[in-house]
């Protein structure tokens, strides 16, 4: 690139720049989204790109990178170790919502949805009464095991074999249906 002298210094340095990173991206930015679609089966890989072309165009002298394509390659590791922190922060398990699905696929899902919930009742039902009375203060209700404990004066101990075995029974008894 050249290096102008004079007030308008600036302005053709910003015209080289454009010009040298508009070439830079038709040049390489296929090759990445490839790499990028193949390393995370399709996701998120055009979007890493645009992330990655747009900081390489944030940079404050693009004549001062002196291997561009290391600069890039560096770029997108960080977008990608970025990606992974992010993910990893987020909760991996989600709260299913005891009513109906937010989005139904169709009614035969639906139909199924109903009777697994009514079997499902119908299990916690069939377990023994203080089983099933631990189980519900604790699943349903939210209470602490050891506030469970306190309150049906039994040890905490007795309230985790408790919900284990209904767990447990439930499991086997929805494996089987």
């Amino acid at each position: 690139m050249r290096d102008p002298i004079g007030p308008d210094a600036d302005v053709a340095q910003s015209d080289d720049n454009r010009r040298w990173l508009a070439a830079f991206y038709r040049e390489r930015a296929p090759a990445l989204s490839r790499y990028l679609r193949y390393r995370l089966q399709g996701a998120d890989g055009e979007d890493i790109v645009q992330d990655a072309f747009a900081r390489l165009a944030r940079h404050r002298s693009l004549a001062a990178v002196q291997n561009p394509d290391a600069f890039l390659r560096r770029i997108v590791r960080n977008l990608l170790i970025d990606r992974t922190r992010r993910a990893a922060v987020r909760p991996q398990l989600v709260e299913l919502d005891a009513h109906e699905p937010q989005v139904r696929a169709d009614q035969a899902d639906h139909i199924e949805l109903v009777q697994l919930q009514a079997e499902y009742r119908r299990i916690v039902e069939s377990l023994p009464p203080r089983t099933r009375q631990v189980f519900l203060l604790h699943r349903v209700e939210g209470r602490s095991m050891k506030d469970i404990a306190a309150n049906l004066d039994i040890s905490s101990r007795t309230v985790e074999w408790h919900v284990a075995q209904a767990i447990l029974k439930i499991g086997e008894a929805l494996e089987r249906t």
